[in-house]
């Protein structure tokens, strides 16, 4: 008979502990599909064994899983005329067996899995199987081995968890991905578009940014630079991160960018994300995955030097805490020391993650996790405008002053539970509590005055005793049933945040300015007490969402959901006044998606964004402003080749964003430091990304993206003295967003030599690619397009049981000049980007 993915047909074979036995016959009976039997010639089963080195090169599947067997020690059992006409890639490097066995198989279109009881499972990828259970144990003559029976597992043999997380997973891609839906749904089944960065691309290309990881996607671009990061999303800017499903602190001060050193992955979210996160700029949404704590032990201890005296370290270990594997732990450490290529710029920091993992039953499990970084960095805002250009002086040149520096402390606290009913149905919770402290010192360039000479005006601001506290909580349940033959996965959910924020802001706006030809430095941090002011802000909101995943007849799958939001603001200061408002919506996600063949899905779909607040704009006569909002229609093809290995996405999207804040002005065209919501932008574009293995050993990503990008409505209201509306400017109407290129792009790629004198060496080479942006709504000056030329080589090989890797990557090759952003904030705040740069390193696992 066929049995349905959602019960999850797999042959199931039992691994003992006993030594001789030698095959075992089951009895699937499906034209794509075997068992294998693997038995371990020692005491313990095949999850207890440590990493060994396989040499598999590319061949019929057949004879690698000979090779196999012989390399692995173990003895296989399966009809050989269900292997003909199949091909394998082969493995190459260092594998646990069951990681090994994964690589073989992947692109064959069966896989195998091994699960905690230590039973090794298979099934066909995605596809239907016909299974029998033996009524009696057999035996070829060896030791008698128990039954074959049928055991539910997850829909896509892919997505099996250990082989996602393994540290030596070398894929490119990920089939799986749990941001769009908050389910562990396959991307090809998914209707909105969701990349994946995954982890050997930042091992390949050394990331220590989260910037430098996010280059690898289409349609996102740096907005905000140096410490305070910040990204354009399909042309709209977002502050925010997710941090494993749950918000992140805002990035609104100098504390606000995050560590790499304990990330497994990146995924990006496409198009509006608040029906399941809450409230959030309508671009996407950036969610960091962590490194979990593993059942096996691993250990990494990497060294990196580079130039301009960096000097970073990191360390990586897990595994079991106790005998049973009840209780598991992770922790990731990095210390960094760096200078700059710009003037009196130094950084350090350090980071520590610890993570607790209790397995408190086969249903029941809790995470208690914490983060900690400290950091010393120094403040630079980059250098002006003139006329239609960045101002034209030595790169290295820094505008600022010896003294700008901001210190700061980043704590993180975490605690997830979930537990499993049945096998239908599961529980989830997930608690963060962040808080930062932070002093600092900038100086910046004057808003709204133009570099008409020499002199670059500027002003002094500092934060003194800058305290933020979030609380981010969130509740899932999830259920899979039947109705009428259609197969749902059912997620009901809410979430709260706070946020909380409070200090001094210490300002001298008679700061004096500084010839940019010929600079002296050394102005002080005096302050002027009647610019300073105190301020505190908090934000709360919950909500409520329900989404329903529906597996229709004719390969469709129905993504469709609701959520509501309830919302409030307070601001107030002793500066710009007092800011109250409180905001509920309701808001629709469909989706829809059609896989007329296995390698092609066909999606389209429709959302609505409960977005940001304008929280610090005064609206007219002191009011506070409502908030953003936005719509998007998105269609698109995804296919999945090569069996799985190579995948890709093209995209368009029409996204509009309404109730954006603008100016009001008196009679003589001055601002009125008023707002009202009378702006609207429009986003419209083509995305394409790509990611996977081409050939054994050659990996590639990619991306590409074009935006069409369009201030639709910018009015504001003109006052007489009487305070009567004399006329009504159109503002920015029609000008481009800033810092949205039209065109972007990058390709890497890397080969890795399977054999021969030269195996073990890898070498990789990419570029990133920009064309001209407008550097602010006015659209009055611009940010030249550039291509930046990327290399790397590497070397792996074994010392006892350790493994070995050296590399050195090699940035900005043709060491071009080019400015990434204007940072958002008008004329005199633009990044210059980095000269060529290297950075060497040494790392050690085992």
């Amino acid at each position: 008979m066929k049995i349905s993915t959602r019960e999850k047909t797999l042959t199931k074979i039992k691994i003992t502990s006993n030594k001789g036995v030698k095959a075992f016959n089951n009895t699937v009976r499906s034209p794509l599909s075997f068992a294998i039997l693997a038995i371990l010639s020692g005491p313990f089963t095949i999850v207890e064994v440590s990493a060994q080195t396989f040499h598999i090169p590319p061949q019929n599947l057949s004879g690698a899983l000979n090779d196999y067997a012989e390399a692995a020690n173990v003895q296989l059992s399966y009809p050989a005329a269900q292997t003909s006409g199949l091909k394998s890639n082969g493995v190459d490097g260092d594998y646990t067996p069951q990681a090994a066995l994964q690589k073989i198989l992947v692109g064959t279109g069966v896989a195998a899995r091994e699960t905690a009881n230590g039973t090794v499972t298979l099934e066909e990828q995605g596809g239907l199987m016909k299974v029998a259970e033996t009524s009696t144990p057999e035996s070829t003559g060896g030791e008698t081995m128990p039954k074959v029976t049928v055991e539910a597992d997850s829909d896509n043999p892919y997505s099996d968890p250990s082989w996602t997380t393994d540290p030596r997973n070398t894929d490119y891609n990920r089939p799986n991905a749990t941001t769009a839906t908050k389910t562990d749904t396959p991307i090809m089944e998914t209707p909105v578009n969701i990349q994946v960065v995954p982890q050997q691309v930042l091992k390949d290309q050394q990331t220590t940014r989260i910037e430098q990881a996010l280059q690898n996607t289409s349609g996102i671009y740096k907005q905000q630079a140096e410490s305070a990061e910040s990204f354009n999303i399909r042309g709209f800017q977002t502050f925010e991160y997710y941090r494993d499903g749950v918000r992140n602190q805002s990035a609104l001060t100098q504390a606000g960018d995050r560590e790499t050193a304990n990330l497994e992955r990146i995924e990006l979210l496409k198009g509006p994300a608040a029906i399941l996160f809450g409230r959030l700029q309508p671009g996407g949404m950036v969610n960091l995955v962590t490194k979990k704590p593993l059942e096996q032990y691993y250990h990494s201890l990497q060294q990196q030097f580079g130039s301009f005296s960096q000097f970073r370290t990191t360390l990586d270990t897990t595994g079991p805490i106790t005998d049973d594997k009840e209780l598991l732990y992770r922790f990731n450490l990095a210390y960094e020391d760096k200078g700059s290529f710009r003037e009196f710029v130094d950084n350090d920091r350090i980071f520590i993650a610890p993570v607790i993992k209790w397995n408190i039953s086969d249903r029941t499990l809790a995470t208690f996790e914490m983060e900690y970084k400290h950091a010393n960095e120094t403040t630079d805002f980059g250098i002006p405008a003139k006329g239609n250009r960045p101002v034209d002086i030595p790169r290295e040149r820094n505008l600022g002053e010896p003294f700008a520096f901001s210190e700061s402390d980043d704590v993180m606290l975490g605690f997830n539970w979930s537990h499993a009913f049945n096998d239908q149905w599961k529980i989830a919770h997930k608690f963060n509590a962040n808080f930062t402290h932070e002093d600092d010192d900038v100086v910046i360039g004057a808003d709204g005055v133009p570099l008409d000479s020499n002199i670059f005006p500027r002003f002094y601001a500092g934060f003194r005793d800058n305290k933020t506290q979030n609380y981010s909580n969130n509740l899932d349940l999830t259920g899979h049933f039947d109705t009428f033959g259609l197969e749902h996965t059912l997620l009901l959910g809410g979430d709260y945040y706070l946020f909380h924020n409070t200090g001094l802001i210490i300002d001298n706006f008679d700061f004096p300015g500084i010839d940019i030809n010929k600079p002296v430095h050394g102005s002080l941090p005096i302050k002027n007490p009647a610019d300073d002011f105190l301020y505190e802000s908090s934000e709360e909101w919950y909500g409520i969402y329900l989404q329903d995943q529906v597996k229709l007849p004719y390969d469709l799958h129905l993504l469709a959901g609701f959520r509501y939001d309830n919302a409030r603001f307070l601001s107030t200061n002793n500066f710009g006044g007092n800011f109250r408002r409180k905001d509920d919506d309701i808001n629709p996600r469909v989706g829809l998606l059609w896989q007329p063949i296995k390698e092609i899905s066909l999606y389209g779909n429709y959302v609505q964004n409960f977005g940001v607040p304008n929280a610090f704009q005064s609206g007219i006569g002191g009011a506070a402003l409502g908030p953003e909002t936005a719509q998007q229609w998105e269609a698109g093809i995804k296919t999945e080749l090569l069996g799985g290995r190579l995948t890709g996405t093209l995209a368009w999207y029409r996204l509009t964003k309404q109730n954006v804040a603008t100016v009001t002005r008196d009679f003589a065209g001055a601002s009125n430091d008023e707002f009202e919501l009378a702006g609207e932008a429009m986003n419209e574009g083509f995305e394409l990304d790509i990611a996977g293995e081409i050939l054994p050993g050659w990996n590639v990503i990619g991306a590409y993206s074009f935006i069409d990008s369009e201030i639709t409505a910018d009015t504001g209201r003109v006052f007489d003295l009487n305070g009567k509306v004399i006329r009504v400017t159109s503002g920015n109407t029609g000008n481009r967003l800033a810092n949205v290129p039209e065109h972007g792009g990058s390709i890497w790629n890397t080969y890795q030599f399977q054999s021969g004198p030269v195996q073990g060496l890898k070498l990789g080479a990419g570029l990133v690619a920009k064309s001209q942006q407008e550097g602010n709504s006015e659209n009055n000056f611009q940010l030249p397009g550039y291509t930046l030329v990327n290399l790397m080589a590497g070397y792996e090989f074994k010392v006892g049981k350790s493994r070995i890797t050296t590399q050195l990557n090699v940035d900005n090759l043709l060491d071009k000049n080019y400015f990434p952003t204007s940072n958002g904030f008008g004329r005199n705040r633009i990044d210059v980007g980095s000269p060529r740069t290297f950075l060497g390193s040494i790392k050690v696992e085992f």
